[in-house]
């Protein structure tokens, strides 16, 4: 008796042990699970650059396809390539204007200006890719009006078309009509057209001379449209290229997101699939008071972003929910000739937030492909001399299988008086086996209206667990423990019927 009595009393204490242990675990988790949200900035910023103009002028790198990261001379070492406008001021007074090609390098050490190329006009996008089938990559600018072709080798910046009356703000370049020679396309508004409506364009270069293989226009009914971005992959693996084109459809007061897929045959442009998109109706302001509209997308890229073999679309830009300005993201496939929304995530920072541009890449060495979004964050006022709630850029890292898209990195930052990232793009452009994340914009400097693109290089830890990693190994473990807890409470007690 005495003995049944010893282990009734020490199984109690054994039960509450392990109980008291469970808890601790479970707060444990639950502690871990606050920290993977709010300590998720691991962003390591190794560098820093300004450009020429910084104190006497300004240059800013609007627009969200502004930034290209690629080997352009062939010498195994990835560059950066930026566009954008530049001004000069004197006495309170823009005295010029220009459009400033720049071509950058990093060793890990310092940024290198390789080459530096001034016109007049402006750079609304930038592209680098082979774009006459000659095993050279070519750079692309494109402005309001005209589309330029160079060639850089690393020591001289030749100018190899220069093309006008073509309005783009978005380029690429791929075989998209499986003829064995590539295609530039552009999307845009149309040019010198009474009604302002998208354009898609299809071009074939042939190292000398442009010309127009194809192109749509389109518009809502007495309305207008804009194509902000396209790229082009085969999206359903039917070895067949489709075109696939993101913007908004109707003037921002009525404004709805837009996401077209396409194909061309060689002769023929057609229209496979169109997905239009808002939240609710009514349109926002931007921070100077502006009208800035209802839904937008931005910016488009393609990738198998869940590994499953299949390509998805990632689309990026804006939503107005009723009330406040949220940046969006969403991820769609593209089977049986149908648009299929997988996952639309918005997100508020401040009263305006806004995603610009897109990237798909490895960021983080966990052999997983990343989503990397950029863009700002801004009061309704902060356009105000003295606001207090000035506009922020920030950096997002999302992965997605399929189920759950889980934010794994963000950061946002201000500089100057305010900031913007409107471009990023991702590579190895150090050449150390680490790809790295770099940001381009335009900052305000403090106590002027002059700007500065702040290009900006990031990393993450390669060595870092994913953020719910951890946390899921400690569910395993709360798991356990209480499995065993359970076990040897039946155990006990099954001894105590026996003795007894």
């Amino acid at each position: 008796m005495l003995r049944i009595e010893y282990m009734l009393k020490h199984q109690n204490k054994f039960q509450c042990s392990l109980l008291a242990f469970s808890v601790f675990l479970i707060l444990i988790l639950c502690l871990n699970i606050e920290a993977v949200v709010s300590q998720s900035d691991n962003f390591m910023l190794e560098a820093e650059q300004h450009w020429d103009t910084y104190g006497v002028g300004g240059t800013c790198i609007s627009g969200t396809h502004n930034l290209a990261i690629s080997d352009i001379d062939n010498d195994g070492v990835i560059e950066i390539v930026t566009g954008g406008f530049s001004y000069s001021r004197a006495n309170a007074t823009t005295t010029s204007l220009g459009a400033p090609l720049r071509i950058w390098s990093w060793n890990g050490q310092n940024i290198t200006l390789e080459k530096g190329e001034n016109w007049p006009g402006n750079i609304g996008c930038v592209y680098a890719g082979d774009a006459d089938g000659d095993g050279v990559v070519e750079i692309l600018t494109a402005g309001v009006s005209s589309l330029r072709i160079w060639n850089w080798d690393g020591q001289n910046l030749v100018l190899r078309g220069n093309y006008t009356e073509i309005s783009a703000s978005s380029i690429f370049v791929g075989d998209v009509d499986k003829d064995n020679m590539p295609e530039i396309l552009t999307v845009g508004r149309a040019y010198n057209t009474s009604q302002p409506s998208a354009q898609l364009s299809i071009w074939q270069w042939d190292g000398e001379n442009l010309s127009l293989k194809t192109s749509a226009e389109w518009s809502a009914t007495s309305d207008i449209a804009r194509a902000n971005s396209v790229y082009a992959a085969d999206l359903n693996k039917d070895n067949v290229i489709e075109i696939v084109t993101a913007g908004y459809v109707n003037s921002p007061k009525n404004s709805s997101g837009q996401l077209r897929v396409w194909q061309f045959d060689g002769t023929d442009l057609s229209l496979k699939a169109n997905a239009e998109w808002r939240m609710v109706d009514g349109y926002s302001v931007d921070n100077a008071g502006n009208v800035m509209g209802n839904t937008m997308a931005h910016n488009v890229k393609v990738g198998d972003v869940d590994d499953d073999g299949f390509l998805e679309i990632v689309t990026g830009g804006f939503t107005y929910d009723g009330e406040k300005v949220k940046g969006q993201l969403r991820i769609w496939n593209w089977t049986g000739g149908i648009l299929n929304l997988e996952k639309s995530q918005e997100w508020m920072t401040s009263d305006i937030t806004e995603l610009k541009s897109i990237s798909i890449n490895d960021v983080d060495g966990d052999g997983k492909i990343e989503i990397v979004t950029s863009g700002s964050s801004a009061g309704y006022d902060s356009f105000a001399h003295d606001a207090a709630n000035k506009a922020q850029a920030q950096i997002r890292v999302w992965s997605w299988d399929g189920n759950t898209l889980t934010l794994k990195q963000s950061k946002d930052w201000i500089v100057g008086e305010a900031v913007c990232a409107w471009n990023v793009g991702t590579g190895d452009v150090d050449n150390d086996g680490v790809v790295e994340i770099v940001t381009v914009g335009c900052m305000q400097i403090e106590n002027s209206r002059d700007c500065d693109p702040d290009l900006r290089i990031w990393s993450l830890p390669t060595t870092s667990m994913p953020p719910t990693s951890f946390g899921h190994i400690i569910v395993v473990v709360v798991g356990a423990v209480i499995v065993i807890a359970i076990s040897t409470s039946m155990f006990i007690r099954k001894r105590h019927r026996n003795l007894t």
